[in-house]
């Protein structure tokens, strides 16, 4: 049964690489899944209710990957190494969602799902940084996750040419030069 919710899903994506959102129907995911009305009915309200819990499921997931290992970084003395783990991971999930993500980042960005991300990546390094003492750690972490949302957009943008390590380390490398 979750095979056939997951190829709606990914048929549904990839006619958002392709259509805006406004102008894809339902009968567009259906003739692209190969699949009858009623099933794409059986596991979604309409293409609004697709979209959400698609955002929400992806969401989630960052947020449970990336979480995890912040909270770890919070009890570490020494926290470059799962810092480093923390953008691997991160850039690992982006890279292999990579079409999800460039589609509603770029291609035919989804409202508010920017700010929905940025907000989740906010959220855990506010996490990374409540037990250290630095001065204006909000505009530390604002300034941080603006250089690296410009990266994730400018790497999205260009196809991933670069693997998700190399991404990350370029990240993590700004990141200790920027906070000394």
């Amino acid at each position: 049964m979750r095979e056939k919710q997951t190829l709606i899903e990914e048929k549904f994506i990839a006619l958002l690489e392709v259509h805006r959102f406004r102008k894809i129907t339902i009968k567009m995911i259906c003739e692209e899944a190969q699949i009858n009305r009623s099933t794409f009915y059986s596991y979604f309200q309409d293409k609004y209710d697709l979209l959400d819990r698609l955002i929400d499921h992806h969401l989630s997931e960052l947020d449970q990957l990336v979480s995890e290992i912040a909270a770890g970084i919070n009890r570490q003395s020494d926290r470059r190494e799962l810092s480093s783990i923390y953008l691997q991971n991160l850039f690992q999930y982006l890279y292999e969602h990579k079409i999800f993500f460039k589609t509603l980042m770029i291609v035919h960005p989804a409202q508010n799902f920017n700010q929905k991300l940025i907000q989740l990546l906010r959220n855990n390094y506010m996490k990374v940084v409540e037990n250290v003492k630095m001065q204006n750690a909000e505009y530390f972490v604002n300034y941080t996750l603006g250089g690296q949302f410009g990266i994730i957009f400018f790497w999205l943008q260009n196809d991933c040419q670069e693997p998700p390590d190399v991404i990350a380390d370029i990240v993590y490398r700004n990141i200790i030069k920027t906070n000394r």
